[in-house]
């Protein structure tokens, strides 16, 4: 019975290995990501030409596992990514991202709106309906209101992130 016990529970938990931290090197700054952290992993998007140069937006956040450097994958609880297909790699924190993404919305959705209700107002053939000012005012308040509200909502589908470190040549880069 001691052997049983001994094969079951003690061998297993001594022959786990620990996972290993990845270390991110930008310039003097080393970033460290330890097993068990929550990131947010983001890869290039897929294209006709296989093309590496816009990110995807999947912002699906999992738990880094390890680093495997000898075949240069990146290991989390669901997936094994390539080196070569990493753009970035974000901690993650407590909290959803609904008020940055409200607050972006709402400070695009002015700034547009004002720009675009004063120009479209100038270029009216027939003369302005009313003052520029006032329909740049009257269309970017409309506008920071909607597009602050669907910052929120899809703000609230979203882990927190810190920071994003862009993985690249002169951003940040993986080291042993």
């Amino acid at each position: 019975m001691k052997r049983l016990l001994l094969i079951l529970f003690v061998i297993p938990i001594c022959a786990q290995v620990e996972g290993m931290p990845l270390k991110l090197k930008k310039g003097s700054q080393v970033v460290e990501v330890k097993p068990g952290d929550e990131v947010v992993v983001r890869l290039y998007k897929e294209n006709i030409f296989n093309v590496k140069i816009f990110p995807n937006r999947n912002l699906k956040s999992s738990i880094y596992k390890t680093v495997n450097f000898e075949e240069g994958i990146f290991i989390t609880d669901n997936t094994r990514i390539s080196f070569s297909d990493l753009y970035s790699i974000s901690q993650v924190t407590d909290g959803t991202m609904a008020l940055k993404n409200g607050k972006r919305g709402f400070i695009y959705g002015g700034v547009g709106g004002v720009f675009l209700g004063f120009f479209s107002a100038l270029i009216n053939d027939e003369g302005p309906p009313m003052s520029p000012f006032a329909f740049g005012v009257i269309l970017g308040s409309v506008g920071s209101v909607i597009l602050g509200l669907e910052g929120v909502i899809k703000g609230a589908f979203y882990p927190n992130i810190l920071e994003e470190f862009v993985i690249g040549q002169g951003k940040w880069e993986i080291i042993e």
